[in-house]
């Protein structure tokens, strides 16, 4: 493994799933969320990854399955569980990472699919 930032370079190979968006959440160190979908996004669906390190690369602590790819993904600013995904459907889906099944909600707001979301929503 390469160093990256002063540490180990640390993959994760999901069959079937191609990452789109990735980001550290902002209160468990090295907690990572990965948006995912199928068939490069073009069709197919699509999975939320949440991620740990450990001392053999990353270990997977939870995963969620949608019916669309599944395009950003957002930690929320007031809580460490929970997180927001965009998708291919022109849904948002709110997740709680410390329950195993999900989403919580979803919003179906667009008419078209929804491949980024920047969200500045107090949770």
């Amino acid at each position: 493994m390469s160093a990256v930032c002063g540490g180990p370079a640390r993959t994760l190979r999901v069959p079937g799933r191609h990452g789109y968006a990735a980001e550290f959440s902002p209160y468990l160190p090295g907690r990572l969320a990965c948006a995912t979908a199928q068939h490069y996004g073009i069709a197919g669906c699509g999975t939320l990854l949440i991620l740990d390190p450990d001392e053999s690369g990353l270990r997977l602590f939870r995963s969620f399955d949608w019916n669309d790819g599944l395009f950003d993904v957002t930690w929320s600013e007031n809580n460490e569980h929970v997180l927001i995904t965009c998708s291919g459907d022109g849904s948002l889906q709110l997740w709680d990472t410390a329950k195993a099944a999900g989403p919580l909600q979803v919003y179906k707001e667009h008419t078209q699919e929804c491949v980024q979301g920047n969200y500045v929503v107090k949770w």
